[in-house]
């Protein structure tokens, strides 16, 4: 079956040890829990968009062990099409290795692992299962030229381009790559990283989304977390209210909110309305723990909507 939705981008696996303080250098501590959880932005927004009901396609890489065989098993069971999903010999999948202290602070260290091996080579080997979809989800923890030229084939193309520039680049994005994005979705830091303009209403966000648009013609849609988020397109800039839920973990929340904002918009919804069901689900995600488990069905956002 033909996907409607494209995820390029990284596949971690997390390894969280909660302990009641970091420890000193040279001290050994013993840790209060550990646990290993499904992560990295792009499988999270595969995840998420399957979860949907997205017909959705992973396009990254896993290493050859037991993190990357683990993680293919969350695939499955989640029906996304792993087709060209590339496992990488003598590589580790990659990781974040977290430590949170009892006040809820975090030391994290990434190893990208295969993530850092998704190069042009693999997008030219795979484009045509790429290019599929009509929309192709892209964010920044591959490398960014490899980013930048897989998106320049599928907007070639005529797929639709949706990227999360996050982490946010300190060397800004280029307008090569800006000129292939139909939406950029920054949250307020990732605005103000890109622009300078720190953003804290609709005024500052229209401003930063006006800085943008001076380098792309993008729909540039800004997340503010709980207060919803800000739109700037060719009919102005706006503000698209969120929704009031009981929070346990915001981890993923802005993964969640670019795959609700796919999925509407490849259903056929204006920008105001899939903004405003991404906003749901981004919200609805922030209910149970972890990167991937609270990622809610159509039902359960559309549900929360209808409150």
């Amino acid at each position: 079956m033909t996907p409607a939705f494209c995820v390029v981008g990284s596949i971690n696996m997390d390894l969280v040890t909660q302990v009641d303080r970091f420890p000193r250098p040279g001290e050994t501590r013993t840790g209060t829990k550990f646990g290993t959880y499904p992560g990295g932005k792009g499988a999270n927004q595969a995840v998420a968009l399957a979860r949907l009901g997205g017909n959705t396609r992973m396009a990254g890489k896993i290493g050859d062990d037991v993190f990357g065989a683990d993680y293919m098993a969350t695939f499955r069971d989640e029906g996304i099409d792993t087709s060209i999903v590339e496992t990488v010999g003598g590589t580790s999948t990659g990781v974040a290795v977290i430590e949170v202290d009892s006040g809820g602070e975090n030391h994290i260290i990434i190893v990208p692992g295969a993530n850092g091996r998704v190069d042009s080579s693999y997008i030219d080997a795979n484009v045509e299962q790429i290019v599929e979809a009509g929309y192709i989800l892209f964010q920044l923890e591959t490398p960014f030229e490899t980013v930048a030229y897989a998106m320049r084939q599928a907007s070639s193309r005529g797929c639709r381009t949706i990227l999360d520039p996050a982490p946010a680049p300190p060397h800004g994005l280029s307008r090569d790559m800006l000129s292939q994005v139909d939406y950029l979705t920054p949250n307020e830091s990732e605005a103000e990283a890109l622009t300078g303009i720190a953003v804290a209403d609709l005024d500052s966000a229209a401003a930063a989304g006006n800085e943008l648009r001076t380098r792309t013609a993008a729909g540039i849609v800004i997340k503010a977390g709980g207060h919803g988020a800000y739109i700037i397109d060719d009919d102005g800039a706006r503000h698209v209210s969120g929704y009031s839920v009981d929070i346990a973990d915001t981890t993923a929340a802005g993964d969640a909110f670019n795959a609700g904002l796919a999925f509407a918009l490849g259903h056929g919804r204006s920008l105001d309305d899939a903004v405003g069901f991404a906003n749901a689900v981004g919200a609805m995600s922030c209910t149970g723990f972890g990167a991937q488990s609270a990622m809610p069905t159509y039902s359960a956002a559309e549900g929360l909507i209808n409150e």
